[in-house]
C-alpha cells in the first residue's frame, strides 16, 4: 500500500474546454478559438494542485471503462496523483463535461453530465489506506462513502476538508464530521438562510463546530473564522484568463498549506496565490502553480509566510 499525504473522494470529470469570443446565440453555430481536453471536478483538480505544490496526493472512487475513465486515470498519472485506489466499472459512461470560456468577459459556462457510473460504497473503501493518510479532501459527491471515510478519520484525529461547494441532498450529514470546512458564499448564505456571510460562518461554526471555517467569496478574498475569532483573507488582483478550476486550486493549495505547517492565516495567503496564479493561464491542471513560484507571487508583494 502506498501512503500519502492527502486521500480524495469526490469527483473526477472528463473536460472540454472551448475558448470562444462571445457567447453563442441559440440555435446558431459559433467557431471556438482554442480547445483543451483536461481532467476536472473539485475533488480530483486539488489533489492535482496540492501534488503541484509537492505534497502526495491520492484519489479513490469509480470511473467507467470508457474513453473518459481512461483519460481521467491517465490525467491523474501526469500529475503524480496516485490512482491505485480507482475502481473502473465495466460498460459505465463516466461524468464528463463542457466549459465554455468567453474570452470578451472571463466568464465559464458550464454544461455536465454525470454519466451512469455508480458511487463507490462504504464498504469497498481501503480503510487501511484512508487511516494512514494524513488528511481527508471531500467535495459532497459520492456521499455516502464520504461520511463513512470522514467518521473514520474523525475517530482517528486525522483531519477532514470539506470543499463545500453545493447544497447537495443529504450534505448536512457529512457537515459534523469536517474539520476544515470551506464553503463558497453561495453554499454559506443558502443552506444557513443567513443574509451575510459573517452570519452564515457563526452559525456554521454553532451547529457543526469544524476546527476552522473559510468562506470564500471570490475577486473580494473571504472569511476565516476559527477559535481566534472571525477575519479575512485578501484575493490577489491579476490579469484574469481563465478562472475555471480557480476554487479546486484554492482549497488544494489550503490542505497543503496546512499539511506544510504554514497555520490558517498563512494556508489561505498561500491559497489565493495559488488560485490567483491559476486564473492568469489557461487551463485548470496544467496553469497551476508550484510552491517556488506561489512564495516568489508572494514575496513579490510583500507577502512573508
Amino acid at each position: 500500500m502506498i501512503k500519502t499525504d492527502i486521500i480524495g473522494i469526490g469527483s473526477t470529470v472528463y473536460d472540454t474546454l472551448m475558448v470562444i469570443d462571445q457567447y453563442p446565440t441559440e440555435d446558431t453555430k459559433l467557431r471556438g478559438l482554442e480547445t483543451r481536453i483536461q481532467g476536472g471536478g473539485p475533488c480530483a483538480t486539488a489533489l492535482v494542485a496540492a501534488s503541484r505544490l509537492g505534497v502526495s496526493a491520492a484519489y479513490m472512487g469509480t470511473v467507467g471503462d470508457d474513453g473518459f475513465g481512461k483519460y481521467m486515470i491517465d490525467d491523474l498519472n501526469r500529475f503524480g496523483v496516485d490512482t491505485s485506489h480507482v475502481r473502473m466499472e465495466h460498460g459505465a459512461i463516466s461524468f464528463h463535461s463542457t466549459v465554455l470560456l468567453n474570452q470578451s468577459t472571463a466568464s465559464r459556462t458550464c454544461i455536465w453530465n454525470p454519466g451512469t457510473v455508480k458511487p463507490p460504497k462504504p464498504e469497498e473503501l481501503d480503510e487501511n489506506a484512508i487511516l494512514s493518510a494524513r488528511a481527508l479532501h471531500l467535495d459532497g459527491h459520492m456521499l455516502d462513502a464520504a461520511i463513512h471515510a470522514a467518521k473514520l478519520c474523525k475517530e482517528a484525529g486525522i483531519p477532514v476538508c470539506h470543499d463545500a461547494g453545493g447544497v447537495y441532498p443529504g450534505i448536512e450529514k457529512l457537515l459534523p464530521h469536517v474539520t476544515y470546512l470551506i464553503p463558497s458564499e453561495e453554499f454559506a448564505l443558502k443552506i444557513t438562510g443567513e443574509a451575510t456571510a459573517e452570519a452564515a460562518a457563526h452559525k456554521l461554526m454553532y451547529l457543526y463546530q469544524p476546527e476552522v471555517i473559510v468562506v470564500t467569496q471570490g475577486s473580494k478574498g473571504g472569511i476565516i473564522l476559527d477559535k481566534n475569532g472571525m477575519r479575512r483573507y485578501d484575493c490577489y488582483k491579476v490579469d484574469v484568463k481563465d478562472s475555471n478550476g480557480c476554487g479546486d486550486t484554492f482549497h488544494g493549495a489550503f490542505l497543503a498549506g496546512m499539511l506544510k505547517g504554514l497555520g490558517v492565516d498563512n494556508a489561505c495567503k498561500y491559497a489565493s496565490a495559488a488560485a490567483a496564479i491559476k486564473c492568469t493561464r489557461l487551463g485548470a491542471r496544467l496553469a497551476m502553480p508550484d510552491d517556488a513560484e506561489c512564495r516568489a507571487f508572494l514575496a513579490a508583494r510583500g507577502v512573508t509566510l
